[in-house]
Formats: structure tokens, C-alpha cells, sequence
């Protein structure tokens, strides 16, 4: 039985606590100790509850090198995308299968990313990045948008799940956007984000996200997920679909270009996701992490292709490998996710065709994420989803006709 410790467990993190129970292993979880309300299902399943600032990686690392001495340590694993570098630097301090610390450092920091990224001659998305902390911060805003061109992205460099992520039009659009940025508080977890703001080259195109898993031999790709997104000025997903995409011309260019994309960015054990727009010329990186995507793609990847990749990433981190998992080739099943959006909605008394929506067929999970009277976030990233339903299908086209019907068939008063 090894001892496998994993960081901050959130979203589709509690999967790795649920694998790593289930084949026997002891699992240890490390918590924020201002983690409030009744204990998530994986902290019950936890062995063990270490609380300490994992945020505070001198804090962290004495925690668990006491843990380690107590109990020794098998493998670090980062429950959620603001845990890696953590992950990182106490694998290398125990000595144990990790990525290296600077390549954790470059998935983290966004404009780090595109530096290398540049650094190496790969594709990706012209970019300026503004120091908001500065008292000029509104004059370096024009300069980089004149320096990538008008529309672009601008975005925090270190936060996730489209939060402050925005298009912006026009300089102005571009220069509250960066406001934003520079007066954000601390978000979930404590994390306030960096004095930066990236300001990136808008890639028009249909967007994927990209999972797989790094062996010796290099990257191999388990998933090319088709991505939906809602309405512009912002980037979030309404939904994934997740099908046969591999010996398709899009998913040999997609293959090869993230094979460049973590040579660059030193890549060498674990799990990745990826997301790539598609262009004219070819794939261009939104951007890449190393731990498992969120929005319930683990779980539509195991319903489409039979691929657990809470199970990949827990052996890579004990350095079993990961040659044995690879997706299912006779299988033509789709599966997908719906998040339900509306827009300008603040709060609603009751919900309609909830019941109806569960019966179609193919339906497999849903949940509500507000309860009646709850205040609803403008649905700016993913805290201003309502609700979600994940459904399978013989093929795409059946399984789009599902999500839809479903989506339609839901109303909130």
C-alpha cells in the first residue's frame, strides 16, 4: 500500500482521492485550513487530513516533510491547477516522479507560457504584459494593445476557470478590463492574483481542449474534446463533447502540435490539458496545465473512450507508468456535458422541465448548482452557471440533439 498525498482536492481533483481509496492506497489530503462547512466526500475518504496554507510552500513543505517522516510518501499529486508548483518542489525535495519546477512555474504563469513558447519558435498568440501595480499602468494598457492589435484577450496570469478573462474591443474596454484585474481580492482559496495583467492576440477558431498523459516515449493523446462556448465578451464553457476525433486531419494536427508544445514547455510525467483554437494555419495554445481538466471531462472521457484518468495520473505520480491506458479504438460513443446559461438571470423561485430533461434518453448525471432564492453571478466565468447534464450517445449528432433538447427544456421563473 503506498502513502499518496494529494493537494487541495477540488473539482475534478476529489476523483483522485476516490481512485486512490478504491485500489487501496492510504490517502492523505492537504487542505486550506480556512476550508469551511460540513467535509467534502473525499475528505471523509481521506485517511488523513493535513491543514496548512498550501499557498505558503514554506509552510507546506515543513507540514509534509513531517508527514513524510511519520509516514513516508509515495507521490504528490495536485488536486486543483493552483497546486502544481507545490506538487513540484516537494516531489523534488522527497525525490520522488514529478515535473521539474520550472516547468510547473511556466503552466502557472500564463505569460511565462508565451515567452517560452516564443523562446522555442511555436505557434502561439501575440502578447504584452502590463504590471498593474505601476502608477503609468493605464498608459502601458494602450502601448500593448497597440502592440497586439485590437480585439484582444486580456486576462490575470495566474488564476483559472475564465475568472477576468474578457475580450475587449476597444482600448477602453481593454483598460477596465486590466482594472479589474488590479483591484481583485482574494478569490476561493486565498489567492490574490499577481500585479500582471496579459494582454494576447484574439485567435478566432472553434476550441478543443486536449487531455492526455506523458510517458518516456513521450506524449499520447487519450482526448480531443470539442468545447462550446458562451457568448463574447466572455469565455465560458457551456459545454464539452467529448468523440472520435484521433485519425481525423484535426486530431493529427493537434497531435503534433501539442507534441511541440510540451517538448517547449519541458513537460515529462503526468497528465495534461491542454486548449487549442484552430486556425487557418493550424492549432495556436490557448493554454496548457498539468492536472486533470474540470467541467466533468474526466468522467465523459471514461463514458466515451473508457479512459479513468484520475487512475493515469495517480500511477504516473507513483511512477507505474502510463502505457496501458489508452482510449478504447472500436468505440464510437460520444458523451457531453450542458451547462445551463442565462444570461442576465439574478435569481430564480422555481425551476420547470427538470424532470422531463432527465428523462430523455441517454441521460446519465445533473445537477442544480443554485438552490431557489440564491443570488446568481452574472455569468461572466464559471460561477454564473445554473446547472449542468451530462448525457451519451451512439454518435455527436445524437448526443448535441440530447443537450439541446434538455437545455430548451429547462426554465427558471
Amino acid at each position: 500500500m503506498s502513502h499518496v498525498l494529494i493537494l487541495g482536492p477540488a473539482s475534478s481533483g476529489d476523483l483522485l482521492v476516490t481512485y486512490a481509496k478504491k485500489v487501496g492506497h492510504h490517502v492523505t489530503v492537504a487542505l486550506m485550513p480556512s476550508r469551511k462547512g460540513k467535509p467534502a466526500l473525499t475528505e471523509k475518504l481521506a485517511d488523513d487530513v493535513l491543514r496548512v496554507d498550501l499557498l505558503d510552500h514554506d509552510a507546506l513543505s515543513g507540514a509534509v516533510h513531517r508527514l513524510h517522516g511519520q509516514r513516508p510518501v509515495h507521490a504528490v499529486v495536485p488536486g486543483f491547477e493552483y497546486f502544481v508548483p507545490a506538487a513540484a518542489l516537494l516531489s523534488a525535495r522527497l525525490g520522488l516522479p514529478g515535473l521539474l519546477v520550472e516547468a510547473a512555474d511556466r503552466l502557472r504563469q500564463k505569460h511565462l507560457m508565451r515567452d517560452t513558447l516564443g523562446r522555442a519558435g511555436v505557434r502561439s498568440a501575440r502578447h504584452s504584459l502590463v504590471q498593474t501595480g505601476r502608477p503609468d499602468w493605464r498608459s502601458a494598457v494602450e502601448a500593448a494593445v497597440g502592440a497586439v492589435s485590437l480585439p484582444c484577450v486580456v486576462k490575470p496570469v495566474d488564476l483559472g476557470g475564465s475568472v477576468m478573462v474578457r475580450l475587449a474591443r476597444t482600448v477602453a474596454e481593454a483598460v477596465a478590463a486590466v482594472g479589474e484585474i488590479a483591484n481583485a481580492g482574494p478569490d476561493a482559496f486565498g489567492l490574490i492574483p499577481r500585479p500582471l495583467a496579459l494582454i494576447e492576440e484574439f485567435i478566432t477558431g472553434p476550441e478543443y481542449s486536449v487531455e492526455g498523459h506523458i510517458s518516456p516515449d513521450g506524449p499520447s493523446i487519450v482526448s480531443i474534446t470539442r468545447k462550446l462556448l458562451g457568448d463574447e465578451p466572455y469565455f465560458v464553457e457551456r459545454g464539452h463533447v467529448v468523440e472520435t476525433l484521433h485519425d481525423t486531419a484535426l486530431g493529427t494536427s493537434v497531435r503534433a502540435y501539442i507534441e511541440e508544445v510540451i517538448e517547449a514547455l519541458g513537460l515529462t510525467t503526468g497528465v495534461f490539458h491542454g486548449e487549442v483554437r484552430m486556425t487557418a494555419e493550424g492549432p495556436v495554445l490557448m493554454e496548457i496545465g498539468a492536472r486533470l481538466p474540470g467541467d466533468h471531462i474526466c468522467e465523459l472521457i471514461q463514458l466515451a473512450h473508457g479512459v479513468d484518468l484520475a487512475a493515469v495520473f495517480v500511477n504516473a505520480m507513483l511512477g507505474k507508468g502510463t502505457a496501458a491506458y489508452t482510449p478504447d479504438a472500436e468505440s464510437t460513443r460520444a458523451a457531453g456535458i450542458r451547462f445551463l446559461l442565462r444570461p442576465g438571470l439574478a435569481d430564480y423561485t422555481a425551476v420547470t422541465g427538470f424532470d422531463e430533461a432527465r428523462a430523455l434518453d441517454g441521460y446519465v448525471d445533473s445537477a442544480l448548482s443554485y438552490a431557489p432564492g440564491q443570488p446568481i453571478p452574472q455569468a461572466a466565468d464559471f460561477s454564473g452557471r445554473l446547472g449542468w447534464f451530462i448525457f451519451t450517445a451512439p454518435d455527436a449528432l445524437a448526443l448535441e440533439a440530447a443537450l439541446d433538447k434538455a437545455d430548451q427544456l429547462v426554465g427558471f421563473a
